[in-house]
């Protein structure tokens, strides 16, 4: 399964949430170099490994935690206010980086999830032009709690025609050429409706 994802023409995340270090070593051997984490937390216990791994910010990120995430991360990907968006910019300045971001689009509005609502998306746009230190790199989007395959690819289809029409409108700092979707259950339908970066956990650390 591992060699079937990494020959995928896509970026491929490898979620490293709850996993250890040499979990983390073997993967990168096999040539993953893109590792996502969901608490920065946890994140920290895991950033003095010796390998030049890259590591994205995957989940909630709590604006108190922002100094890390721009500090040891190449990508936060779970941007879901404008609020965060904000507080992601000035830290960027304090520590003289420009950080990619992407979106994170909550489609289908469930409660046990975060993100902002499409229809939020574009204001939000329009606010960050006045940003100077992140660049928004397109959309993060999860998929329904279902095991309804028609439902799922249903969302993720709308998923890729908002980051279409947000590629038309690019703009100074707003350069969407990441659409997140799909993790370890999900994935092929994501790969099928537009995804050109998925964010896989337990299938590449199954063996382990």
């Amino acid at each position: 399964m591992k060699n079937n994802i990494k020959s995928l023409p896509l970026t491929i995340v490898a979620v490293s949430k709850n996993r250890s270090k040499s979990d983390i070593k073997r993967l990168f051997d096999q040539g993953f170099t893109i590792f996502g984490e969901n608490r920065v937390q946890e994140l920290l216990t895991k950033v003095d490994i010796d390998l030049p791994i890259i590591w994205h910010m995957i989940g909630h990120l709590q604006t108190n935690k922002v100094k890390f995430a721009v500090k040891y991360c190449a990508m936060i990907q779970s941007v879901d206010s404008l609020k965060l968006l904000k507080a992601i910019d000035q830290e960027a300045q304090k520590q003289d980086k420009v950080m990619p971001v992407l979106i994170q689009v909550n489609i289908t509005k469930e409660e046990t999830k975060f993100g902002i609502t499409k229809d939020e998306l574009i204001p939000m746009i329009n606010k960050a032009k006045e940003l100077d230190n992140i660049i928004i790199n397109g959309l993060m989007v999860i998929g329904p709690n279902t095991d309804d395959k028609d439902k799922i690819l249903t969302v993720f289809q709308e998923g890729n025609l908002i980051y279409q029409e947000l590629k038309k409108i690019a703009q100074s700092n707003l350069n969407p050429i990441f659409l997140s979707m799909g993790m370890s259950n999900d994935y092929q339908i994501a790969i099928d409706a537009g995804s050109n970066m998925i964010r896989i956990g337990r299938l590449l650390f199954s063996e382990y």
